[in-house]
């Protein structure tokens, strides 16, 4: 297996820019660096279409990659298409999942959905996308601004979610227009809001989290079945997006029938 040793070498310059978020979504495609990522995609069944590894990692490519193409790069080429300060010497290329574009719907009387308006902050999406996947929720559904789920920080913040649940993107009156043809109560996250926990509330449901800067917009806000809030006897005005997410998430997945 012939190993690259120059940093000028076309396939370098062109997995490094692959590396640029807006490169690699240009070509439909997400490139992944760290054993965990990749491996994290691989085990969820996602096929990479090349895999990168120092001489050192070729048996960990061998085990991996199946079908992929491999490329062998020495540990100077490897730092110029990393983006990490001490890189592990593996990354991989896949083919950029298609979001769905349809709101699934269980029909069991248990659905959850996060639905999120304009979430800006790659880490507060991974993170409400890890919540989502560990209480099974029927999706998480985006509005088009919403920071994009195949950056590299979103990935991250995710610890493999991303792969395990459908994650759709559409304009919010198309998500409101399902939601009330199928009798799914929408929450609203505001602080004039009622109680989360005092609240009667009943699934299926979905709740809206707002943009980090200004919440939810009143326009999204008025369109909802409710207002709720999460109690705080502290002094803090607000919670993160992603810990709201994550209080809610809970509490509505408390209420399923088992």
């Amino acid at each position: 297996m012939q190993i690259i040793t120059s940093r000028d070498n076309a396939k370098v310059k062109r997995l490094a820019s692959l590396h640029k978020r807006e490169n690699a979504r240009s070509e439909g495609l997400v490139f992944l660096e760290g054993e965990r990522l990749c491996k994290d995609a691989f085990e969820s069944g996602i096929n990479p279409s090349e895999v990168i590894v120092t001489e050192k990692n070729i048996p960990w490519a061998e085990k991996y990659a199946k079908d992929a193409e491999v490329t062998v790069l020495s540990d100077d080429c490897f730092k110029k298409i990393a983006s990490t300060v001490n890189p592990q010497g593996i990354a991989c290329i896949i083919k950029q999942p298609v979001l769905e574009s349809g709101i699934p719907f269980r029909k069991d009387g248990n659905d959850i959905y996060a639905v999120l308006e304009d979430i800006q902050d790659p880490g507060n999406l991974g993170t409400i996308i890890r919540t989502a996947d560990a209480f099974d929720f029927t999706a998480v559904i985006m509005s088009p601004s919403t920071c994009d789920p195949f950056n590299e920080k979103t990935i991250r913040a995710t610890m493999g979610s991303v792969w395990h649940l459908p994650l759709v993107t559409m304009p919010l009156d198309k998500a409101f227009a399902f939601f009330e043809e199928n009798g799914i109560e929408t929450l609203a996250m505001h602080l004039k809001g009622k109680e989360l926990n005092e609240a009667e509330i009943k699934l299926p449901a979905a709740y809206l989290i707002g943009n980090e800067g200004r919440g939810l917009s009143e326009e999204t806000s008025s369109r909802c079945t409710r207002l709720v809030k999460i109690p705080m006897p502290g002094k803090a005005e607000s919670l993160n997006a992603a810990a709201a997410s994550a209080i809610t998430g809970y509490v509505l997945a408390s209420k399923r029938i088992l």
